[in-house]
């Protein structure tokens, strides 16, 4: 999903590329297949490199290896070999003479250049055969044809990103013809708001120098990772997303909430019964969210914590509080397995004090949709459930208190849509992966951040392997020698079942590969695909010690504990995120016996992805392990990006930029401290902005 349907407030950059000259049919096709359909994209499909064609070079000063411009006369043409399969021409400067070999090429085309036609030639350097140089398949240009206008000579060329099947230059002319037809009526609000050092420059004129840079652009401007015309485009998106989680959070504290003040019997009861103490973290976050909840005003807080750190345990404090307060509490988690594991959990902890705790899942029969209704209307306090919480039909007699785990997995409208079963409910969200410095500093507009730095049962730690994919045996050995313990191992698959597409193990072959291997031994599949009752059949036969391997897909990923399961193998490692393979890894060693994980590569895995892997094998520090992902990474692929509602950034990169957030938001306050409703005649246009790109998503449509 899009922040909005146009990058800027322009209605004609939601137009398709097609209205653009030399745009036909099959070319729309291949650019949209390349995620190119509006002009508002074409806009954002930035140059990764440029080539400096601004002046020739005499040949005798050609560097090998380098590009280059070269002006010269056609000495001679024609076709070498007896099989003519290599046409060459050769072209003459007052310092030398310099080959253009083709060895695809149009011949009648080639032959229309004749000797003393003086032409450009655009290319590569390399040797030749006796040490002279040339140039394989040059771009060429008469010179007569050549002016200050040039799209290809005497200026910056733009280097684009390959599109399959449409040629560089036809690239380079539609988009030059796309910026002159609209980057310069781009209005925009915060130029001339903003420090020039922040924000260098409005956003039109950043497009048009990043497209078409001026003839005087220096070795800066056409860096495109340091250019200004990069920093004010990040500012633009940055400063906008930032001003929108300030308008929620604006919102959210001038919505009226219930308070729920309790004195505290039923959280008292529950720490007391407790196997141990609250940690120093847990102990804070319960204290905050005691104080949120007794306020008139929704809270909104993010509780995020490294595997094992308890965060269950502080939502049920939060579950006491609002329950003893004469509210309901809503449990949304994204899988059923997660979901039974919190109803198992929850009913442990707070059934001992007479609070009902009850399940609602999608499926059933109507039985269970009334048994669904029946809970939600008063029939239990905590209702624990997956998107069936969402339904229609589903409402609450007094819904006050709403947690979503793994909260990353939900879309930004969902969590809208379980919010909107009450009148401004508190609002509880629980991330198993710790959020990186750099992002939680990005996002801590929106909602307040609890962190859980210290485990109740002490450091979890599972010693981690790479295996390279041709000494994958040896995880087949070590498997043999957990099960010759009696000791239990999950197999993680990347698929469920074999691809013509993706080369990757699936789940359904390597549960019938390893029964066969291990015949006195059960092995039990679990995958997304199977539906509830079956899902739970195999985890508890798992949990039980009946069945001894478990062949799974990330369905385990979070709240399964098996106190016996002391090996975890996750083939094809590379196809996941490190915070995923984190949450894999804490599904081992939670017994009293210590956990080992064994990543296996595929066979090609690809260096980005060996350096990730070896970060999984020196570390167990969930936030380290998340700093590795967002940076090695980024955001949309390490925290799940579709899911999480990050904002689908066009230009800001979190890793790079966050650390100009605090200055985004300095500007932002000094905003809302002169003109508290950002009505005034040069902040207004700024605000009504914000809300025009992130309204929807962030919840914000129909703010003033």
């Amino acid at each position: 999903m899009q922040a909005s349907v146009t990058p800027f407030d322009l209605p004609v950059l939601a137009s398709s590329l097609a209205a653009l000259a030399g745009v036909g049919p099959v070319t729309a096709r291949r650019l949209s297949e390349r995620g190119l359909k509006t002009w508002g994209d074409g806009l954002f499909f930035l140059p990764a490199r440029y080539q400096d064609r601004r002046k020739p070079t005499p040949v005798n000063a050609l560097q090998e290896g380098h590009l280059a411009v070269v002006r010269g006369r056609v000495v001679s043409g024609g076709l070498l070999g007896h099989k003519g399969k290599v046409y060459r021409l050769v072209l003459e400067d007052a310092t030398g003479r310099l080959a253009c070999l083709w060895f695809r090429f149009k011949r009648a085309h080639l032959e229309g250049y004749q000797p003393g036609d003086e032409l450009f030639a655009v290319g590569e350097v390399s040797p030749g055969q006796r040490g002279e140089p040339q140039m394989i398949h040059p771009e060429l240009y008469r010179a007569a044809e050549v002016g200050p206008e040039h799209a290809s000579v005497g200026r910056i060329v733009p280097v684009y990103p390959e599109v399959e099947g449409v040629a560089p230059a036809s690239l380079r002319r539609f988009l030059a013809e796309l910026i002159s037809r609209s980057a310069d009526k781009i209005l925009d609000p915060l130029a001339g708001l903003l420090p020039t050092d922040l924000y260098p420059m409005p956003a039109g004129e950043a497009l048009s120098r990043a497209h078409q840079p001026p003839s005087s652009a220096g070795p800066q401007d056409l860096d495109p990772a340091q250019a200004p015309w990069r920093q004010a485009l990040a500012m633009n998106e940055l400063l906008y997303f930032e001003l929108g989680l300030v308008l929620k959070r604006r919102r959210r504290e001038a919505s009226p909430a219930q308070p729920l003040s309790s004195p505290g019997k039923l959280l008292a009861g529950l720490l007391k019964a407790l196997p141990f103490r609250l940690t120093p973290g847990q102990e804070e976050s319960v204290r905050l969210i005691r104080d949120d909840l007794a306020r008139s005003h929704p809270m909104g807080r993010l509780l995020c914590g490294d595997v094992g750190t308890g965060k269950t345990v502080v939502a049920a404090a939060a579950a006491c509080l609002a329950v003893e307060s004469g509210s309901q509490v809503a449990v949304m988690a994204p899988t059923e397995v997660l979901a039974r594991q919190h109803l198992a959990t929850l009913s442990r902890y707070l059934e001992p004090l007479g609070v009902r705790v009850a399940l609602a899942v999608g499926g059933g029969n109507g039985a269970d949709q009334v048994a669904r209704q029946e809970a939600a209307q008063g029939g239990a306090q905590v209702l624990v459930g997956t998107h069936a919480l969402l339904g229609q039909k589903l409402s609450f007699a007094n819904l006050g208190l709403v947690i979503i785990d793994e909260q990353h997995r939900f879309g930004v409208s969902q969590r809208l849509a379980l919010a909107a079963k009450a009148a401004s409910p508190h609002l509880l969200v629980l991330s198993a992966t710790p959020i990186p410095r750099t992002l939680a500093l990005a996002l801590a507009g929106h909602l307040e951040i609890s962190d859980l730095p210290q485990r109740p049962q002490g450091p979890h730690k599972v010693a981690t392997r790479v295996l390279e994919f041709d000494h994958r045996r040896a995880a087949v050995d070590e498997l043999a020698a957990v099960l010759g313990r009696g000791e239990q191992a999950y197999v993680i698959c990347p698929l469920v079942e074999a691809s013509d597409k993706i080369e990757a193990q699936d789940a359904v072959a390597t549960a019938r590969n390893l029964a066969r291997y291990f015949p006195e031994q059960r092995v039990e599949l679990l995958h997304g695909r199977m539906d509830g009752p079956e899902q739970q059949e195999a985890l508890g036969r798992f949990r039980e010690g009946q069945s001894r391997v478990l062949v799974a897909t990330t369905v385990v990923e979070v709240g399964v504990d098996v106190p016996q399961a002391t090996l975890m193998i996750v083939l094809g490692a590379e196809r996941f995120g490190l915070s995923q393979l984190h949450q894999l890894r804490g599904r081992v060693g939670r017994g009293q016996k210590p956990g080992r994980c064994i990543l296996v590569a595929g066979p090609n895995p690809g260096d980005l992805a060996q350096q990730r892997l070896a970060v999984l094998a020196k570390t167990n520090d969930g936030r380290e392990i998340a700093e590795a992902d967002l940076h090695l990474r980024g955001p949309g692929e390490a925290m799940g990006e579709r899911q999480s509602g990050l904002p689908p950034f066009r230009v800001a990169r979190w890793e790079r930029d966050a650390e100009m957030v605090p200055r985004l938001r300095e500007v932002i306050a000094g905003w809302l401290e002169q003109d508290p409703e950002l009505a005034g005649e040069k902040l207004a246009p700024v605000k009504k902005e914000a809300i025009r790109r992130w309204g929807r998503r962030l919840g914000l449509v129909g703010a003033g």
